[in-house]
Protein backbone atom coordinates (compact mmCIF):
# COMPACT_ATOMS: atom_id res chain seq x y z
CA UNK A 1 0.00 0.00 0.00
CA UNK A 2 1.38 3.40 -1.02
CA UNK A 3 0.35 6.84 0.15
CA UNK A 4 -0.96 9.34 -2.39
CA UNK A 5 2.46 10.86 -2.98
CA UNK A 6 5.80 10.53 -1.26
CA UNK A 7 8.03 13.60 -0.97
CA UNK A 8 11.66 13.24 -1.94
CA UNK A 9 14.58 14.00 0.40
CA UNK A 10 15.49 17.69 0.43
CA UNK A 11 18.52 19.04 -1.36
CA UNK A 12 20.54 21.99 -0.04
CA UNK A 13 18.80 24.17 -2.62
CA UNK A 14 15.40 23.05 -1.32
CA UNK A 15 16.33 23.95 2.24
CA UNK A 16 17.33 27.50 1.32
CA UNK A 17 13.82 28.13 0.01
CA UNK A 18 11.97 26.38 2.82
CA UNK A 19 10.00 29.40 4.01
CA UNK A 20 8.48 29.87 0.57
CA UNK A 21 7.73 26.17 0.27
CA UNK A 22 6.04 25.92 3.64
CA UNK A 23 3.69 28.76 2.83
CA UNK A 24 2.14 26.68 0.02
CA UNK A 25 -1.00 24.80 0.96
CA UNK A 26 -0.49 21.06 1.33
CA UNK A 27 -2.94 20.43 -1.48
CA UNK A 28 -1.67 23.15 -3.78
CA UNK A 29 0.41 22.69 -6.87
CA UNK A 30 3.61 23.73 -5.15
CA UNK A 31 3.92 26.99 -7.08
CA UNK A 32 5.10 29.56 -4.53
CA UNK A 33 4.62 32.41 -7.03
CA UNK A 34 0.92 31.58 -7.38
CA UNK A 35 0.62 31.27 -3.62
CA UNK A 36 2.21 34.70 -3.19
CA UNK A 37 -0.07 36.29 -5.78
CA UNK A 38 -3.15 34.83 -4.09
CA UNK A 39 -2.08 36.27 -0.74
CA UNK A 40 -1.39 39.63 -2.36
CA UNK A 41 -4.80 39.63 -4.02
CA UNK A 42 -6.54 38.95 -0.71
CA UNK A 43 -5.01 42.12 0.74
CA UNK A 44 -6.29 44.34 -2.04
CA UNK A 45 -9.17 46.74 -1.38
CA UNK A 46 -12.57 45.16 -2.05
CA UNK A 47 -10.95 41.70 -2.27
CA UNK A 48 -13.61 40.16 -0.03
CA UNK A 49 -16.44 41.67 -2.10
CA UNK A 50 -14.85 40.57 -5.37
CA UNK A 51 -14.40 37.04 -4.06
CA UNK A 52 -18.02 37.00 -2.90
CA UNK A 53 -19.31 37.86 -6.38
CA UNK A 54 -16.88 35.39 -7.98
CA UNK A 55 -18.18 32.56 -5.81
CA UNK A 56 -21.79 33.65 -6.21
CA UNK A 57 -21.35 33.53 -9.99
CA UNK A 58 -19.49 30.20 -10.15
CA UNK A 59 -21.80 28.53 -7.62
CA UNK A 60 -24.94 29.58 -9.49
CA UNK A 61 -27.14 26.93 -11.19
CA UNK A 62 -25.69 28.11 -14.51
CA UNK A 63 -22.60 25.94 -13.96
CA UNK A 64 -24.19 22.87 -12.35
CA UNK A 65 -24.07 20.98 -15.64
CA UNK A 66 -20.28 21.32 -15.71
CA UNK A 67 -19.91 19.15 -12.58
CA UNK A 68 -22.92 16.84 -12.99
CA UNK A 69 -21.07 14.11 -14.91
CA UNK A 70 -18.28 13.92 -12.33
CA UNK A 71 -20.75 13.88 -9.45
CA UNK A 72 -22.78 11.11 -11.09
CA UNK A 73 -19.61 9.09 -11.61
CA UNK A 74 -18.63 9.43 -7.95
CA UNK A 75 -22.05 8.21 -6.82
CA UNK A 76 -21.32 4.58 -7.64
CA UNK A 77 -18.66 4.12 -4.92
CA UNK A 78 -16.94 6.29 -2.27
CA UNK A 79 -13.36 6.99 -3.34
CA UNK A 80 -12.47 7.83 0.28
CA UNK A 81 -13.55 6.49 3.66
CA UNK A 82 -13.17 8.89 6.57
CA UNK A 83 -12.99 6.60 9.59
CA UNK A 84 -13.46 8.32 12.92
CA UNK A 85 -11.98 5.40 14.81
CA UNK A 86 -12.56 7.31 18.05
CA UNK A 87 -14.34 10.57 18.79
CA UNK A 88 -12.53 11.01 22.10
CA UNK A 89 -9.90 13.73 22.21
CA UNK A 90 -7.25 14.62 24.77
CA UNK A 91 -7.12 18.25 23.58
CA UNK A 92 -9.79 20.74 24.57
CA UNK A 93 -9.38 23.29 21.81
CA UNK A 94 -11.35 26.45 22.50
CA UNK A 95 -12.68 26.55 18.92
CA UNK A 96 -13.98 22.97 18.93
CA UNK A 97 -17.25 21.58 20.41
CA UNK A 98 -15.72 18.10 20.96
CA UNK A 99 -15.66 18.54 24.79
CA UNK A 100 -19.47 18.64 24.67
CA UNK A 101 -19.70 15.12 23.21
CA UNK A 102 -21.23 12.47 25.46
CA UNK A 103 -21.49 9.43 23.18
CA UNK A 104 -17.78 8.58 23.24
CA UNK A 105 -16.15 5.37 22.08
CA UNK A 106 -13.52 3.54 20.03
CA UNK A 107 -14.19 1.42 16.96
CA UNK A 108 -13.75 -2.25 17.80
CA UNK A 109 -11.20 -4.19 15.79
CA UNK A 110 -13.70 -6.73 14.45
CA UNK A 111 -15.95 -3.89 13.25
CA UNK A 112 -13.00 -2.22 11.53
CA UNK A 113 -12.02 -5.47 9.79
CA UNK A 114 -15.59 -5.94 8.61
CA UNK A 115 -15.66 -2.43 7.11
CA UNK A 116 -12.28 -2.78 5.42
CA UNK A 117 -13.10 -6.24 4.05
CA UNK A 118 -16.16 -4.69 2.42
CA UNK A 119 -14.33 -1.61 1.16
CA UNK A 120 -11.46 -3.64 -0.29
CA UNK A 121 -13.87 -5.29 -2.74
CA UNK A 122 -13.41 -2.17 -4.86
CA UNK A 123 -10.98 -0.15 -2.78
CA UNK A 124 -9.96 3.44 -2.40
CA UNK A 125 -8.33 5.73 0.14
CA UNK A 126 -8.58 5.72 3.95
CA UNK A 127 -8.41 8.75 6.23
CA UNK A 128 -8.28 8.24 10.00
CA UNK A 129 -9.73 10.94 12.22
CA UNK A 130 -12.08 13.88 11.94
CA UNK A 131 -14.04 14.35 15.19
CA UNK A 132 -11.54 12.97 17.73
CA UNK A 133 -7.87 12.14 18.19
CA UNK A 134 -7.31 8.83 16.30
CA UNK A 135 -4.11 8.01 18.20
CA UNK A 136 -6.09 7.62 21.42
CA UNK A 137 -7.18 4.33 19.86
CA UNK A 138 -4.77 1.75 21.30
CA UNK A 139 -5.42 -0.54 18.33
CA UNK A 140 -4.63 2.06 15.66
CA UNK A 141 -1.36 0.30 14.83
CA UNK A 142 -3.25 -2.97 14.27
CA UNK A 143 -5.81 -1.20 12.10
CA UNK A 144 -3.07 0.32 9.97
CA UNK A 145 -1.31 -3.02 9.62
CA UNK A 146 -4.58 -4.66 8.56
CA UNK A 147 -4.83 -2.32 5.56
CA UNK A 148 -1.65 -3.85 4.16
CA UNK A 149 -3.54 -7.02 3.28
CA UNK A 150 -5.37 -5.25 0.48
CA UNK A 151 -3.73 -3.91 -2.66
CA UNK A 152 -7.00 -2.16 -3.50
CA UNK A 153 -6.46 0.23 -0.56
CA UNK A 154 -4.52 2.81 -2.54
CA UNK A 155 -3.38 5.01 0.32
CA UNK A 156 -4.02 6.16 3.86
CA UNK A 157 -3.50 9.18 6.06
CA UNK A 158 -4.11 10.21 9.65
CA UNK A 159 -5.11 13.54 11.20
CA UNK A 160 -3.61 14.04 14.66
CA UNK A 161 -2.85 16.72 17.24
CA UNK A 162 0.60 15.19 17.75
CA UNK A 163 0.35 14.37 21.44
CA UNK A 164 0.62 10.60 20.88
CA UNK A 165 2.89 10.82 17.83
CA UNK A 166 5.66 9.01 19.65
CA UNK A 167 8.24 6.25 19.22
CA UNK A 168 5.58 3.53 19.34
CA UNK A 169 3.47 4.70 16.42
CA UNK A 170 6.13 6.45 14.29
CA UNK A 171 7.67 3.21 12.89
CA UNK A 172 4.18 1.93 12.01
CA UNK A 173 3.34 5.11 10.10
CA UNK A 174 6.60 5.06 8.16
CA UNK A 175 6.58 1.33 7.43
CA UNK A 176 3.05 1.47 6.04
CA UNK A 177 3.38 4.82 4.21
CA UNK A 178 0.71 6.64 6.20
CA UNK A 179 0.53 10.36 5.43
CA UNK A 180 0.35 12.54 8.54
CA UNK A 181 -1.52 15.81 8.99
CA UNK A 182 -0.90 17.54 12.31
CA UNK A 183 -3.28 20.13 13.76
CA UNK A 184 -0.54 21.93 15.58
CA UNK A 185 -2.09 25.39 15.65
CA UNK A 186 -0.25 27.81 17.94
CA UNK A 187 3.56 27.61 18.15
CA UNK A 188 3.99 29.78 21.23
CA UNK A 189 3.94 27.60 24.36
CA UNK A 190 1.79 29.86 26.53
CA UNK A 191 -0.80 30.45 23.81
CA UNK A 192 -0.76 26.79 22.73
CA UNK A 193 -1.51 25.52 26.23
CA UNK A 194 -4.12 28.21 26.77
CA UNK A 195 -6.16 27.38 23.63
CA UNK A 196 -5.55 23.61 23.38
CA UNK A 197 -5.33 22.62 27.03
CA UNK A 198 -2.50 20.10 26.60
CA UNK A 199 1.28 19.94 27.02
CA UNK A 200 3.23 21.96 24.47
CA UNK A 201 6.53 20.27 25.34
CA UNK A 202 5.20 16.77 24.63
CA UNK A 203 3.81 17.78 21.24
CA UNK A 204 6.92 19.76 20.29
CA UNK A 205 9.28 16.88 21.12
CA UNK A 206 7.05 14.37 19.33
CA UNK A 207 6.84 16.27 16.07
CA UNK A 208 10.58 16.94 15.93
CA UNK A 209 11.28 13.25 16.60
CA UNK A 210 8.82 12.29 13.89
CA UNK A 211 10.22 14.74 11.33
CA UNK A 212 13.75 13.51 11.94
CA UNK A 213 12.68 9.88 11.60
CA UNK A 214 10.77 10.70 8.41
CA UNK A 215 13.81 12.42 6.91
CA UNK A 216 15.90 9.31 7.65
CA UNK A 217 13.33 6.99 6.13
CA UNK A 218 14.12 5.52 2.70
CA UNK A 219 10.52 6.30 1.77
CA UNK A 220 9.40 9.44 3.64
CA UNK A 221 5.69 10.04 4.00
CA UNK A 222 3.80 13.27 3.24
CA UNK A 223 3.60 15.53 6.31
CA UNK A 224 1.52 18.67 6.67
CA UNK A 225 1.06 21.01 9.61
CA UNK A 226 -2.11 23.03 10.08
CA UNK A 227 -1.25 26.17 12.01
CA UNK A 228 -4.18 28.35 13.05
CA UNK A 229 -2.77 31.27 14.98
CA UNK A 230 -3.71 34.40 16.88
CA UNK A 231 -0.15 35.64 16.29
CA UNK A 232 1.01 37.77 13.40
CA UNK A 233 2.60 36.22 10.33
CA UNK A 234 6.00 37.64 11.28
CA UNK A 235 5.77 36.32 14.84
CA UNK A 236 4.91 32.85 13.57
CA UNK A 237 7.52 32.42 10.82
CA UNK A 238 10.24 33.74 13.11
CA UNK A 239 9.31 31.35 15.90
CA UNK A 240 12.00 28.80 16.78
CA UNK A 241 9.71 25.79 16.30
CA UNK A 242 8.48 27.03 12.91
CA UNK A 243 12.08 27.36 11.74
CA UNK A 244 12.96 23.88 12.99
CA UNK A 245 9.93 22.36 11.29
CA UNK A 246 10.84 24.17 8.09
CA UNK A 247 14.19 22.43 7.98
CA UNK A 248 12.42 19.11 7.49
CA UNK A 249 10.45 17.37 4.77
CA UNK A 250 7.00 18.85 5.32
CA UNK A 251 4.54 21.57 4.37
CA UNK A 252 2.94 24.09 6.68
CA UNK A 253 -0.47 25.68 6.23
CA UNK A 254 -0.38 28.98 8.07
CA UNK A 255 -3.72 30.71 8.56
CA UNK A 256 -4.64 33.59 10.88
CA UNK A 257 -7.62 33.02 13.13
CA UNK A 258 -10.58 35.01 11.87
CA UNK A 259 -14.24 34.39 11.12
CA UNK A 260 -13.33 32.78 7.78
CA UNK A 261 -11.26 30.12 9.58
CA UNK A 262 -13.22 29.33 12.75
CA UNK A 263 -16.30 27.24 11.96
CA UNK A 264 -19.62 27.12 13.79
CA UNK A 265 -19.87 23.33 13.42
CA UNK A 266 -23.40 23.52 12.02
CA UNK A 267 -24.53 25.77 14.83
CA UNK A 268 -23.02 23.66 17.62
CA UNK A 269 -20.25 26.15 18.41
CA UNK A 270 -20.71 29.68 19.75
CA UNK A 271 -18.33 31.71 17.59
CA UNK A 272 -19.38 35.02 19.15
CA UNK A 273 -18.26 33.89 22.62
CA UNK A 274 -14.98 32.57 21.24
CA UNK A 275 -14.20 35.83 19.45
CA UNK A 276 -15.15 37.86 22.50
CA UNK A 277 -12.80 35.83 24.71
CA UNK A 278 -9.82 35.27 22.41
CA UNK A 279 -9.93 37.63 19.44
CA UNK A 280 -11.36 40.62 21.32
CA UNK A 281 -14.02 41.33 18.77
CA UNK A 282 -16.92 39.82 16.88
CA UNK A 283 -16.89 37.73 13.71
CA UNK A 284 -17.73 39.69 10.58
CA UNK A 285 -21.42 39.77 9.72
CA UNK A 286 -20.99 41.30 6.28
CA UNK A 287 -22.50 39.29 3.45
CA UNK A 288 -19.11 39.39 1.76
CA UNK A 289 -17.39 37.22 4.39
CA UNK A 290 -16.71 33.64 3.35
CA UNK A 291 -18.56 32.10 6.28
CA UNK A 292 -21.56 34.38 5.91
CA UNK A 293 -21.84 33.45 2.24
CA UNK A 294 -21.74 29.77 3.20
CA UNK A 295 -24.82 30.32 5.33
CA UNK A 296 -26.79 31.46 2.28
CA UNK A 297 -25.20 29.52 -0.59
CA UNK A 298 -27.71 27.07 -2.08
CA UNK A 299 -25.17 25.24 -4.28
CA UNK A 300 -24.89 21.46 -3.66
CA UNK A 301 -22.29 20.65 -1.01
CA UNK A 302 -19.15 18.76 -1.96
CA UNK A 303 -19.42 16.47 1.09
CA UNK A 304 -22.04 14.09 -0.31
CA UNK A 305 -19.81 13.09 -3.21
CA UNK A 306 -16.32 13.61 -1.80
CA UNK A 307 -16.22 10.80 0.80
CA UNK A 308 -18.12 8.54 3.20
CA UNK A 309 -17.81 9.50 6.89
CA UNK A 310 -17.97 6.65 9.41
CA UNK A 311 -18.51 7.21 13.13
CA UNK A 312 -16.70 5.07 15.71
CA UNK A 313 -19.82 2.90 16.19
CA UNK A 314 -19.92 2.08 12.43
CA UNK A 315 -22.82 4.41 11.75
CA UNK A 316 -22.49 6.51 8.60
CA UNK A 317 -23.11 10.20 9.17
CA UNK A 318 -23.89 12.79 6.53
CA UNK A 319 -20.58 14.62 6.51
CA UNK A 320 -17.42 15.60 8.40
CA UNK A 321 -19.33 18.42 10.12
CA UNK A 322 -21.72 16.01 11.84
CA UNK A 323 -19.66 15.63 15.01
CA UNK A 324 -22.75 14.85 17.09
CA UNK A 325 -23.99 12.22 14.59
CA UNK A 326 -27.36 13.89 14.16
CA UNK A 327 -27.94 12.67 10.58
CA UNK A 328 -27.32 8.94 10.34
CA UNK A 329 -27.67 7.20 6.98
CA UNK A 330 -27.25 3.62 8.17
CA UNK A 331 -24.82 1.37 10.01
CA UNK A 332 -22.07 -0.72 8.42
CA UNK A 333 -22.57 -3.51 10.91
CA UNK A 334 -25.72 -4.56 9.08
CA UNK A 335 -25.47 -2.76 5.72
CA UNK A 336 -22.78 -2.71 3.07
CA UNK A 337 -20.90 0.39 1.98
CA UNK A 338 -22.56 0.21 -1.42
CA UNK A 339 -26.04 -0.09 0.11
CA UNK A 340 -25.55 3.11 2.07
CA UNK A 341 -23.58 5.10 -0.52
CA UNK A 342 -26.10 4.36 -3.30
CA UNK A 343 -29.11 3.82 -1.04
CA UNK A 344 -32.34 5.82 -0.72
CA UNK A 345 -31.23 8.03 2.19
CA UNK A 346 -28.07 9.29 0.48
CA UNK A 347 -29.82 9.50 -2.89
CA UNK A 348 -32.57 11.65 -1.37
CA UNK A 349 -30.01 13.98 0.23
CA UNK A 350 -28.11 14.36 -3.04
CA UNK A 351 -31.32 15.13 -4.92
CA UNK A 352 -32.17 17.84 -2.41
CA UNK A 353 -28.73 19.28 -3.06
CA UNK A 354 -29.27 19.16 -6.83
CA UNK A 355 -32.63 20.87 -6.39
CA UNK A 356 -30.85 23.54 -4.33
CA UNK A 357 -32.88 22.65 -1.27
CA UNK A 358 -29.94 21.96 1.02
CA UNK A 359 -31.48 24.09 3.78
CA UNK A 360 -34.26 21.50 4.02
CA UNK A 361 -31.63 19.23 5.57
CA UNK A 362 -31.53 20.13 9.29
CA UNK A 363 -27.75 19.97 9.78
CA UNK A 364 -27.22 22.22 6.74
CA UNK A 365 -29.41 25.05 8.00
CA UNK A 366 -26.73 26.69 10.14
CA UNK A 367 -23.58 25.23 8.58
CA UNK A 368 -20.89 27.75 7.61
CA UNK A 369 -18.38 25.12 6.41
CA UNK A 370 -20.33 24.56 3.20
CA UNK A 371 -18.21 24.09 0.08
CA UNK A 372 -19.82 23.90 -3.35
CA UNK A 373 -19.73 20.65 -5.35
CA UNK A 374 -17.75 22.48 -8.05
CA UNK A 375 -14.77 21.92 -5.76
CA UNK A 376 -14.90 18.19 -6.56
CA UNK A 377 -12.58 19.15 -9.43
CA UNK A 378 -9.98 20.02 -6.80
CA UNK A 379 -10.02 16.40 -5.60
CA UNK A 380 -10.86 14.12 -8.54
CA UNK A 381 -10.18 13.80 -12.24
CA UNK A 382 -12.81 13.04 -14.89
CA UNK A 383 -12.38 9.30 -14.27
CA UNK A 384 -13.11 9.66 -10.57
CA UNK A 385 -9.51 9.14 -9.48
CA UNK A 386 -7.86 11.26 -6.80
CA UNK A 387 -5.74 13.90 -8.51
CA UNK A 388 -2.03 12.99 -8.47
CA UNK A 389 -1.09 16.44 -7.12
CA UNK A 390 -3.12 15.95 -3.95
CA UNK A 391 -0.91 15.07 -1.03
CA UNK A 392 -3.89 14.81 1.32
CA UNK A 393 -7.61 14.39 0.67
CA UNK A 394 -8.62 16.80 3.48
Amino acid sequence: MDSLTSPQPKTDEDKTSTLKATEVSTNGDGNSAISFLKKLAKKMPFAMALDFYRRRFLDSPLFDSSIESMASLLEDWPRVLVIDNTNSCNAKCVWCPNPDLTNLGVMKMDVFRHIIDDYASRGGHIRFGTFGEPMLDKTLDQKIEYLRRFSSITGAEVLTNGYFLNGKIIPVLLEHSIGVEISLDELDKETFEDVKKMSYDVVRDNILEFLEANDRSPKPVPVNFRVKTLKTYEETVNHELYKRMSDHNCTIELTPIDDNIIANWAGKFDKDSFFDSYVKGSPSKTKFSYKQFNLTNTAPCVQLWKWLVIYWDASVVLCCVDMFSTTRLGNLKDKSIEEIWTGPAMTKMRQKMRDRERFDIPICKECDIHLSWHNLKEYYDKSGNILPKRRFIS
